[in-house]
């Protein structure tokens, strides 16, 4: 044989060799490896990746990054939706850039832990005792009660601290969401209406709430006694408890921005469109693969970690069903500016208003 025939046989092979590495290559981009008895492969559509202008080429890297990671989780067998976490992510960014926001950092509503290099964001009335619990207990400070006060443990030491923290992408950073109706009622139930124990909320707000619904309440009477005792037991429980459309009434005249942390805006209060989030659960709809896969990124052993029904709380789940009987009371005017007033956060994790409107169908508009 020639050796200009062998040159070209070898050529030949080496060109053939380098076809298959980048077929193989992009297969595996496409694909889900997983190792059974054999060696199945699953093959599953391309991301969409939304198409960001210029301007916002920062936003788009970002999301490509938390993306990949996702990506490289479900790989290993991390039990996620990985295109459903992917749009979630995707939202958010793109939301941000819609509007162009700046949603300042506070370092009283992150959670911190070093050892765990994990990030957490509390809303209240979002599982916030529940994840609180848990970084507590990762701190091993096993902590059953005032939970509320850990948080003043558990935050990062200083706001640079947190800046730090929220740009390192060895740092899982973790957010935790439901429907903005479902927690506005959850929150009214269990901080204003529930008035079988003191509330700080039902403390500081009630009056303002019954002064603009219920005026002759302050109107001077000697024989009722003054307005704290007409409105409040001796030790602080709410005598007259106020509707959940007087609530209501009262938060549509109040700026946002000085919002009680209860039901003030997500976008806002976990400084979204700042922080480079990992995983965002929606507390609605989530699975228990989506909560071990969680307690995994938080190096924690998922059978030996309790986390109790996330949407319990004392006075019961609060879901559509209730969440729609406490706004048949409501105008779909109010319902419209609710929907206004919490617009960003419907659009960020792709809520729906539509459902909400029928709860309060044949009411007259105010």
């Amino acid at each position: 044989m020639s050796i200009r025939t062998q040159f070209f046989k070898y050529s030949l092979c080496m060109v053939l060799f380098f076809l298959i590495c980048i077929i193989l290559i992009e297969t595996r981009k496409s694909c889900i490896v997983k190792e059974t008895t054999g060696v199945t492969i699953k093959c599953k559509s391309k991301l969409k990746t939304p198409h960001f202008p210029a301007s916002d080429r920062t936003i788009k890297k970002n999301v490509e990054s938390e993306i990949n990671m996702l990506r490289i989780d479900e790989l290993k067998g991390g039990t996620i939706d990985l295109q459903e976490s992917a749009t979630i992510l995707q939202q958010v960014s793109s939301v941000c850039a819609k509007y162009k926001l700046k949603t300042p950092l506070v370092k009283r509503h992150f959670l911190y832990n070093a050892e765990h290099k994990s990030l957490y964001c509390w809303i209240r009335k979002i599982a916030s005792t529940s994840f609180t619990k848990l970084f507590s207990d990762m701190s091993n400070r096993q902590v059953d009660h005032d939970l509320y006060k850990e948080v003043d443990f558990l935050s990062p030491e200083s706001l640079k601290d947190l800046q730090r923290f929220a740009n390192n992408n060895t740092v899982f950073k973790l957010l935790v969401v439901r429907h903005p109706f479902h927690r506005l009622v959850s929150s009214y139930r269990d901080r204003i209406e529930d008035n079988s124990k003191y509330t700080a909320q039902s403390w500081l707000y009630a009056r303002q709430i019954l002064h603009l619904s219920r005026p002759e309440l302050f109107r001077a009477n000697a024989s009722s006694g003054n307005i704290l005792q007409r409105i409040f037991l001796a030790d602080r429980r709410l005598k007259v408890v106020p509707s959940f459309r007087e609530f209501l009434e009262w938060l549509l005249r109040q700026p946002p921005g000085h919002d009680d942390v209860h039901w003030d805006q997500y976008h806002t209060h976990c400084a979204v469109c700042n922080v480079r989030y990992n995983f965002i659960l929606k507390l609605d709809e989530y699975t228990f693969g989506q909560v071990n896969y969680i307690l995994t990124k938080l190096k924690l052993n998922k059978d030996k970690i309790y986390l109790p029904r996330l949407q319990r709380t004392r006075a019961g789940i609060t879901d559509f069903d209730v969440t729609c009987k406490y706004f048949s009371d409501l105008t779909t005017d109010m319902v419209l500016r609710l929907y206004k007033r919490y617009k960003i956060d419907f659009e960020m994790y792709n809520y729906k208003l539509e459902k909400y409107l029928h709860c309060a169908r044949g009411k007259k508009l105010t």
